[in-house]
């Protein structure tokens, strides 16, 4: 398999959504509740064909780990090219609110 060089622009852009993965992470540790509505997202994005079997298994499998903190963070915050991807595409929607999602961002400039 190539790997890709990752350009500045794309670099900046993995670091911003890492830090509100990071954010996501703490959130859904905090409240546990939540869990059902990300797992409700990826399955219908699944049903929808919008996520591949292999996505929807690799997320399934850090979320089925959420009970143990360290290993659901590991596992969500890996640096790897596949985890940068699917953090691209992330079922993890709605977990922030608009203004957590600024002030994330904004702390990175």
């Amino acid at each position: 398999m190539r790997r890709r060089t990752l350009t500045k622009q794309s670099a900046a852009t993995n670091a911003q959504i890492l830090r509100l993965h990071n954010a996501m992470a703490d959130k859904l540790l905090a409240e546990p509740e939540r869990l059902a509505q990300v797992l409700n997202t990826l399955e219908q994005r699944y049903q929808a064909g919008l996520l591949r079997h292999s996505g929807y298994i690799h997320w399934f499998s850090i979320l089925d780990c959420i009970n143990q903190p360290e290993l659901f963070k590991a596992a969500l915050l890996d640096s790897g090219e596949r985890m940068n991807k699917l953090r691209r595409r992330t079922v993890l929607v709605g977990i922030l609110t608009e203004d957590e999602r600024q002030a994330i961002l904004m702390e990175g400039l």
